[in-house]
């Protein structure tokens, strides 16, 4: 069958070359829709229970809406593990499902058991976005010279996330900072008692005046005319003009008895940004299962448009962390590898079998290959990263396509003055078609147990699997079907034959190596036993991590500050850390995150803080810098701030190790109980015990 296939591909090798070509069109034309990002998608199913309870303390919301919540969904469906916290004012549910489950049935299955829970009243329950740990592809804040806090929280909700939102692929728009209004009323006791009110008589008449209602249709004549009833609070003049009661015939107003102001609702979190402790920021959330570079192309002309909607009110859209910066990274790395490679392989090809022909015939492999890539792992939905492309070995990849035109080559060299047959191209090619064959079957077997992994480690490795299998599956394509085509072109007239010294110097020492290792083959025995004793041992002591160190170009910086701290004191306080940040001159902007959104999907207190650390271009650091070194120095220079303990990281692998780990380090000891004295003491040695590590 092999052979068969070879003899046809030479006889139609015109066919085959327009195959390759349109192969090629159609490869460029998967690569612009595949999904490209940095880290793969290493989440599993998973889905939160997020139930905001304004006021209830930790242990009320432990045992009135968590515990609840939680025995209701023991035994959910798929469950493989579900963990929880329980805060001020938050109960946030985690829910693993195991590999397989798809995510909008188990969100199902979910929200089936949730409406059984009985909580207490006011409570909802609610899910969070169908994003992933990679999700958060924008960050951005607001900028305006002239509109307060209140006024950019209102264009934020109302124009700026209903707009983005509309971005097919966007799952949610999460914001972070600002205030919500609301108004208020702080009533004067004088008032109540000298009218004999109780405060439920004014908030049931400020509920009853606080609806519109609808009273059908009236018909005269001709016509039919909608009766409506407005009664619904448009501003304070509303509120203040609603009737608590009468006093002598006289109608008591809400107005009357206190005053009358806006407000906000209780701030669990604040957002600042260089020298401004108080802003409004946005993170769109990506749709999982998207095309994070289309996605992106939709959220940058809607954030265009809006700006030049918001340029009259003075408002502008300001992204400070930007996935598309990171994919076009991505992408030119890929580029650059594809080039490089393909350069090397001609160089060295050039040198050693000194024929342009035969380096060009070779070096056309890898990009074949990649494309063939692209085309299946578009059709089979995987993703294209640094971690899947970057495993491609070229020189791997190249092997057939050597090996094939090495042994056509050879039949030239036979007849260096005549012109070669068709049967002599065919018969060479039919000799190692085979070998091949098999031998590239057991490069791609090679991968298949990394299909027996589960979970996270499958999702990390199976696009690697994938990538490196298509790009052999093209490599045996076109080393089979396509270069003895190509070499029948290059080498069936006559010409001179290349000596390369080198090569012939090398062959002369291998057949002395080879003639004696086959009379003393106990040297061999020997190398090889101790060639596999050292790769145990290297094996035992190499670096292992979960994830490659990509870079990402910027910094996710942690803070811990001491328990019960106030919000108001926080703020003071990490705006003294930001501008110690900025005392580095490789750091463009700094915003910091205190407490929690307004989601509620990152349970924190005001004692945390994270904050996103973007640098300048490496190209304008000083020379020699690098970004460790920079970590080191910002590390130096923040340990001198008190109350503060310092952690580094960067965003993507910061959300990935937070989403499936939960800790945010590399390295943490969980210790349960029911005493909290206890657990403080154990918790206080293991610190001891670990910082003692190195």
């Amino acid at each position: 069958m092999i052979d068969w296939l070879v003899s046809l591909a030479l006889r139609k090798r015109l066919v085959a070359a327009m195959i390759c070509v349109f192969a090629a069109i159609y490869g460029y034309y998967s690569w612009t829709r595949l999904a490209v990002d940095a880290y793969p998608d290493v989440a599993d199913t998973e889905s939160q229970v997020i139930t905001q309870a304004p006021g209830l303390a930790a242990e009320e919301v432990e045992q009135q809406v968590t515990i609840p919540l939680e025995r209701e969904l023991n035994g959910t469906p798929g469950l493989a593990m579900m963990r929880s916290r329980s805060t001020f004012g938050l109960s946030l549910i985690s829910l693993v499902f195991r590999d397989g489950i798809e995510d909008y049935w188990s969100r199902q299955r979910i929200m089936e058991r949730i409406a059984n829970v009985t909580l207490p009243p006011g409570l909802t329950p609610g899910l969070d976005p169908l994003s992933s740990p990679t999700g958060q592809i924008l960050y951005y804040t607001l900028a305006s010279d002239t509109k307060n806090l209140r006024q950019l929280s209102e264009i934020e909700q109302w124009t700026i996330i209903p707009s983005l939102k509309q971005v097919p692929g966007v799952a949610d728009i999460s914001n972070f900072g600002g205030l919500t209004t609301q108004y208020e009323l702080e009533l004067d006791p004088q008032q109540l008692m000298r009218f004999n009110l109780s405060l439920k008589n004014i908030t049931d008449a400020i509920s009853s005046n606080n609806a519109n209602a609808g009273g059908s249709v009236l018909n005269r004549g001709e016509l039919g005319y909608v009766i409506r009833g407005i009664g619904l609070i448009q501003n304070l003049d509303d509120l203040g003009n609603i009737v608590v009661a009468e006093h002598k015939g006289t109608p008591i107003l809400v107005r009357e008895l206190g005053k009358l102001k806006l407000s906000n609702l209780e701030r669990h979190g604040i957002v600042g940004q260089d020298g401004r402790n108080d802003v409004v920021e946005g993170t769109v959330l990506l749709l999982r299962g998207a095309n994070p570079s289309d996605v992106l192309k939709g959220v940058h002309a809607k954030i265009a448009e809006l700006n030049a909607r918001l340029k009259a009110q003075d408002v502008q859209i300001v992204p400070y962390l930007d996935r598309s910066t990171l994919v076009n990274a991505t992408i030119d790395k890929v580029s650059h590898t594809v080039f490089a490679g393909v350069g090397l392989v001609l160089i060295v090809l050039i040198l050693f079998l000194g024929s342009v022909r035969s380096a060009l015939i070779v070096g056309i492999t890898i990009p074949f290959a990649m494309v063939v890539a692209f085309i299946l792992m578009f059709y089979t939905n995987i993703s294209a990263n640094l971690l899947s492309l970057g495993a491609i070995d070229f020189g791997i990849v190249v092997d057939g396509a050597i090996v094939m035109t090495e042994a056509i080559l050879r039949r030239r060299e036979a007849k260096p003055g005549q012109p070669l047959e068709e049967a002599d191209i065919r018969d060479a090619a039919r000799q190692v078609a085979r070998p091949i064959f098999f031998a590239t079957t057991i490069i791609i077997a090679t991968y298949l147990p990394l299909f027996a992994f589960q979970r996270v480690e499958a999702k990390l490795f199976y696009p690697m699997a994938y990538a490196v299998g298509y790009a052999q599956l093209g490599a045996l394509i076109f080393a089979l079907l396509v270069v003895p085509g190509l070499a029948y072109a290059a080498y069936r007239r006559p010409r001179r034959v290349f000596r390369n010294p080198v090569i012939a110097w090398i062959e002369a020492g291998y057949r002395d190596a080879l003639a004696g290792f086959l009379r003393r083959p106990g040297i061999a025995y020997l190398l090889s036993a101790a060639a596999a004793v050292a790769v145990v041992m290297l094996a035992l002591t190499v670096w292992r991590e979960f994830l490659p160190n990509l870079d990402e170009g910027s910094i996710w910086l942690h803070a811990d500050m001491p328990p019960g701290i106030s919000l108001q004191k926080a703020t003071e306080m990490v705006a003294d850390l930001r501008d110690a940040i900025h005392e580095f001159p490789e750091v463009k902007t700094v915003v910091a995150h205190i407490g929690r959104n307004d989601d509620g999907t990152d349970p924190w207190t005001p004692s945390h803080m994270e904050a996103a650390v973007v640098l300048t271009p490496y190209a304008t650091w000083p020379s020699g810098e690098t970004k460790d070194e920079l970590i080191r120095q910002m590390s130096a220079r923040l340990a001198k701030l008190p109350g503060f303990e310092i952690a580094f990281s960067q965003p993507i692998l910061d959300s990935v190790l937070d989403y499936v780990f939960d800790p945010h380090s590399a390295l943490a000891i969980k210790v349960f109980g029911d005493d909290f004295s206890e657990l403080r003491r154990i918790g206080a040695v293991n610190r001891n015990t670990t910082s003692a590590c190195e």
